[in-house]
């Protein structure tokens, strides 16, 4: 298996793209978001005893108080993994994505990322405490891809937040535009707010375009690989809004 992730395609599977059929839309259950939730529960708890400004501000003192926190109750919590442990997770991605180191793991079909919560902070509109919130909002949006919490690490420029998620074949064809709009519009309630993002009150989804390989399709589902969730209110005001129509 290459891991272009269905950047090579063949031409034939491309001619039929326009014809095929809006996918249905789901999110998450309740039951596997509260299971998801309580993988970072003492996480949770840790950081809500401070406040790290407002929504749209963070500096790089209040950036490096929550990392240090982080590492501190992983480490007390038996969720520390030290960086020499990396090399275990399976066959390095060559060339890395913008914010992860990507491991291949064939054995058990799934794909580990070394992710840096900073590196894209800026377009996501992170606030530092809410870092550790940010897969489960790709989990309830898109469950088919979801990300399991594995732990906390530490690179020398900072934390790392380990999650693992299912290996999507490269076989997979890049669906169209229109597919993924009917997706994000019509499935997740969202709206086109300009030519790359889709958003509502609370989060924006971006880096789905279908030039790009964020996307895949199996004739049947959508799997949305790493879109960026850009929030737009703190992490548990959005939390309880999508909670409310989980079932």
């Amino acid at each position: 298996m290459g891991w272009n992730y269905g950047r090579k395609i063949i031409e034939a599977l491309f001619a039929g793209r326009a014809k095929r059929t809006s996918v249905r839309a789901k999110f998450e259950s309740r039951c596997e978001a509260d299971r998801d939730r309580s993988d970072i529960r003492v996480f949770e708890i840790g950081l809500s005893a401070q406040q790290y400004g407002d929504h749209q501000q963070g500096t790089r003192i209040v950036a490096e108080k929550v990392a240090a926190q982080l590492v501190a109750i992983a480490k007390a919590n038996g969720l520390y993994i030290p960086k020499y442990e990396w090399e275990t997770f399976g066959e390095r991605k060559r060339v890395p994505s913008g914010e992860s180191i990507v491991y291949l793991d064939y054995s058990r079909k799934q794909v580990i990322k070394v992710r840096d919560p900073f590196a894209k902070s800026a377009i996501k509109h992170l606030r530092a405490g809410d870092l550790i919130y940010e897969h489960l909002f790709h989990n309830i949006l898109f469950p088919d891809t979801r990300y399991r919490f594995v732990g906390i690490s530490e690179e020398v420029d900072g934390v790392r937040i380990i999650l693992s998620q299912p290996y999507i074949s490269d076989q997979f064809i890049l669906p169209d535009k229109k597919l993924i709009e009917d997706y994000l519009v019509g499935g997740l309630g969202l709206k086109p707010e300009s030519r790359y993002f889709y958003g509502n009150d609370y989060l924006a989804i971006t880096d789905v375009s279908p030039m790009g390989d964020n996307v895949l399709y199996d004739g049947k589902k959508l799997y949305f690989v790493d879109p960026i969730i850009c929030l737009k209110k703190p992490a548990k005001e959005a939390l309880d809004y999508y909670y409310a129509l989980l079932e």
